[in-house]
């Protein structure tokens, strides 16, 4: 049984039913031209879908790949973290990986996609750059 915040409920909840406010769904709602829906983190011709906006845009990619490398390894990837959080199904798919200590990896990766969320919206509201970094003092990720 998981005990999210409300951030992760939210995140989560509109992940799975579809409702994330990105770039291709809003176009879809306001008729806007197919440029508006690019996204705006890897400037690339990329459509902002849900999975691009969390997982697959550059950025955040290279994201994923450090959590999985420090707390998931050795046998996911990004795409069952994906699957997992579409279905809500995360003891399946985690089965062989290491745990850090009290973080379970269903923990884990709902609290990194959390926090990717957060940092993409304050790019986006706040107009700060997405961009991590690896802090050495306190061994996590901060976004600047």
């Amino acid at each position: 049984f998981l005990h999210l915040t409300y951030t992760l409920k939210n995140v989560i909840f509109r992940f799975v039913h579809k409702k994330l406010p990105c770039r291709s769904l809003l176009g879809y709602i306001y008729k806007l031209p197919p440029s508006a829906t690019w996204c705006a983190i890897c400037n690339c011709h990329t459509v902002e879908c849900a999975t691009h906006l969390l997982f697959t845009c550059h950025p955040k990619h290279f994201v994923w790949n450090e959590i999985i490398v420090e707390f998931l390894w050795p046998t996911i990837d990004i795409n069952d973290i994906l699957e997992s959080c579409l279905h809500l199904d995360f003891h399946s798919r985690f089965v062989y990986c290491k745990f850090s200590g009290a973080l379970s990896p269903a923990i884990v990766s709902l609290i990194s996609l959390a926090e990717i969320w957060k940092a993409h919206f304050q790019c986006v509201f706040n107009s700060t750059a997405f961009s991590p970094t690896w802090h050495p003092t306190s061994d996590c990720y901060l976004y600047r």
